[in-house]
């Protein structure tokens, strides 16, 4: 019989921010007693005591504070390792015997941020008079080599006491519903299972396969913004992905934190023989140079900015947006908006550098990838950033999310013009088509494929080549399991 039990809750909320300017992290607790009962008997279960101890550059940014059934946290953890033990006593004050009837711990957030709670368990008692301290250890993984874009933890603690009327007790771990798997999002569990490198000695006058560069890569450098872009280079075997019933690769984490993905096929492969979804001409026809974009507007026109115009959809943007609706359309929510960049800008260098007409011209992948081995990942030129027209960015001209790889993003990955590579994630023994126009000759309109021996080269849009559509999922999309290699993907968590 456990009538007129008397039950108080404690409630701890810790949350933890990292801000990223500074680079230092938020870590605020809250611990809450409320007590209600129906005996004569006195029930005051309260907080006596918080102390804390702090290891590494880690700090209090306010001295912990309690006052009866209340009291907070406000920690800093600079780098990994960095951690504070906070020792939290409550003491039954009360004529009660109590037991600690029930200890449930919820936690949400960055896997960075970790936590641990000691020296307390369900089903132990808390004698009249007496005291019982626990501690909470907050630390910034000393394992982390990343700031993740989920920078912020949550642990709501909660502790039941009851009325001790003598019953037997069986002590047991705190019940604990862990949503922090350590791979909350898919951002997350990419920067977790891989060690980011600086790209700052790559040579992209090399490929992947000449220099033995493999792994993930980060650059802040002719970025959107000079916001930080992983990506992933070489022969890797880690960034596979399960969405939306297909399989895909993935390139690179955004600026914005979003995905950016390749596809893979129906079926998972390494050797990629189901990863396209048939051919296409990039466009039908060739004889203007307005039919290098992936839009384009007036052919025959005088003027750039007539000639290069968002009006036409190419051929190849056609055929990805039907394959979109017909495949994509229901998982609209899990897609970003990134943008696509099919980069016109003009290099002046060799040719008449006009872009329109018949007239000889050379555009700037051609100086960037051939001539000073420097890719990006910035777009040289709003017009040139394919965008829906919600977007708040880019020319707002895509009817879906969709598009191609740019040469750029090949070269990064472990590509490069005119040197094979058959050793890289992008590489599969067929020619697929970039955004990327590379120049008018005078007579046809020429943009970068992808051969089959996995190099660059430039190829006449009114060719047939094969198609891998690439897209880009929300930086906040969920993983229900995976590590991103072949025998075990990362899974998109969908409300399927």
């Amino acid at each position: 019989m456990y009538r007129n039990k008397k039950k108080i809750v404690i409630g701890i909320l810790c949350i933890a921010v990292l801000i990223m300017v500074v680079v230092y992290a938020a870590f605020m607790t809250r611990l809450t007693i409320n007590g209600t009962g129906n005996i004569t008997s006195t029930w005051n279960i309260e907080i006596t005591s918080i102390t804390s101890n702090i290891t590494g550059t880690a700090y209090n940014i306010e001295n912990p504070t309690y006052s009866g059934t209340n009291a907070t946290f406000n920690a800093g953890l600079k780098k990994p390792g960095d951690k504070i033990e906070y020792n939290i006593t409550i003491t039954n004050n009360g004529s009660i015997d109590a037991i600690i009837n029930t200890v449930d711990i919820k936690t949400t957030g960055s896997y960075v941020i970790l936590y641990t709670v000691e020296g307390i368990q369900n089903q132990e008692r808390l004698a009249s008079k007496g005291s019982k301290t626990f501690k909470i250890i907050v630390e910034f993984d000393r394992e982390a080599t990343s700031i993740p874009s989920d920078t912020t933890k949550e642990i709501i603690m909660n502790i039941e006491c009851i009325q001790d009327d003598g019953q037997q007790l069986t002590p047991s771990d705190p019940n604990i519903d862990n949503e922090d798997t350590g791979k909350p999002t898919l951002v997350n569990a990419i920067l977790k299972d891989n060690t980011p490198q600086s790209d700052a000695n790559i040579d992209f006058s090399k490929t992947s396969e000449e220099d033995g560069t493999k792994g993930l890569y980060y650059t802040n450098k002719n970025t959107e913004d000079n916001k930080t872009v992983y990506y992933f280079r070489g022969a890797v075997e880690n960034n596979y992905v399960k969405f939306a019933g297909y399989y895909w690769r993935i390139i690179r984490i955004n600026e914005d934190g979003s995905i950016r993905l390749i596809y893979q096929g129906e079926t998972i492969d390494a050797t990629g023989v189901d990863a396209t979804i048939g051919e296409s001409a990039f466009n039908s026809n060739n004889n203007d140079n307005a039919y290098v974009g992936y839009m384009y507007g007036t052919p025959g026109s005088s003027t750039y900015e007539e000639t290069h115009a968002n009006i036409n959809d190419s051929t190849i943007k056609t055929v990805l947006d039907t394959w979109y609706e017909e495949n994509l359309l229901s998982y609209a929510s899990y897609i970003a908006d990134s943008g696509f960049c099919g980069d016109r800008s003009i290099y002046e260098g060799k040719g008449t550098g006009l872009g329109y007409g018949k007239n000889e011209t050379y555009y700037q992948i051609y100086n960037r990838l051939t001539i000073i081995y420097q890719p990006q990942f910035v777009c040289s030129q709003n017009d040139d950033l394919y965008t829906i027209s919600s977007s708040s960015k880019g020319n707002k001209a895509l009817d879906y999310p969709i598009g191609l790889i740019t040469a750029d993003e090949v070269v990064f990955a472990g590509g490069r013009p005119s040197i094979s590579n058959d050793s890289y994630y992008l590489y599969l023994n067929s020619y697929y088509w970039t955004m990327n126009p590379y120049y008018f000759n005078g007579s046809n309109a020429r943009v970068d494929a992808l051969y089959s021996t996995g190099y660059l080269s430039d190829n006449s849009v009114s060719g047939s080549r094969c198609i891998r559509p690439v897209i880009n999922l929300d930086s906040n999309v969920e993983i229900t399991q995976g590590d991103g290699t072949i025998s075990n993907p990362y899974v998109i968590k969908t409300n399927e």
